[in-house]
């Protein structure tokens, strides 16, 4: 009885150990287990996403002939299928309050967007979580529109164990001009920043550059 007892507390105890272990390499938000360093370029680690969840950005990427691109990127804010689907879902919704049968497609959209629509998700700066300032700040982009990076502090649930503060990078389109810190938006107000958050951060691909992943809410192009 006692060796049966003492097996439990060995198997438990090792049982405990291992997800500490995996817990503390746990950090992506999309699934999946993975370290910060991948042998891979940017457009291999997005190709070869084991949840494919890039596999729609993927297809945009080669439509408009951007792996180069994408791959000397300083810094690459990857939309997720989620984020081109909503996109599409969004103008699919707009063309049916003209006919109930309309469709919208991928390949309609092609007809809508540009090289330059992807290549505002490349940033001409090497951007870091623990870098970002916790002020907006004009970062330039491949497509030479207003962009804006901002670290924000996430408040403290009340069940968190640790003190550690939690921090999330957003990614920002400027419209008009920043917004003023800590300023009340009108409703509707067209110069109004539009805000992405990062799920995902801190990957660092092999083609060099860093690679972060924008939440699965993110409208394509539109935030």
């Amino acid at each position: 009885m006692m060796k049966n007892k003492l097996l439990y507390f060995i198997i438990v105890g090792l049982g405990l150990a291992y997800f500490t272990s995996c817990k503390k390499s746990e950090y992506l938000t999309d699934g999946g287990l993975s370290e910060a360093k991948t042998p891979l370029t940017t457009y291999d680690y997005l190709k070869q996403h084991k949840y494919h969840l890039f596999d729609t950005l993927i297809m945009v990427i080669d439509h408009y002939n951007m792996k180069n691109e994408v791959n000397g990127a300083a810094t690459f804010f990857a939309p997720t299928n989620y984020s081109i689907n909503n996109y599409i879902r969004v103008k699919r919704d707009s063309v049916r309050k003209i006919d109930e049968n309309n469709k919208y497609t991928l390949e309609d959209m092609y007809k809508n967007i540009t090289a330059d629509s992807l290549r505002l998700y490349i940033s001409k700066s090497r951007i870091e979580l623990t870098s970002a300032p916790l002020q907006p700040l004009i970062v330039a982009n491949a497509a030479n529109t207003q962009t804006a990076i901002q670290r924000v502090l996430q408040p403290k649930p009340a069940e968190s164990w640790s003190s550690a503060p939690i921090y999330y990078l957003f990614y920002i389109k400027v419209r008009g001009g920043l917004d003023p810190p800590n300023a009340t938006p009108e409703p509707n107000d067209p110069n109004i920043d539009l805000r992405a958050q990062c799920q995902t951060t801190g990957i660092e691909p092999s083609s060099g550059g860093m690679l972060h992943v924008l939440n699965n809410n993110h409208i394509f192009i539109r935030f």
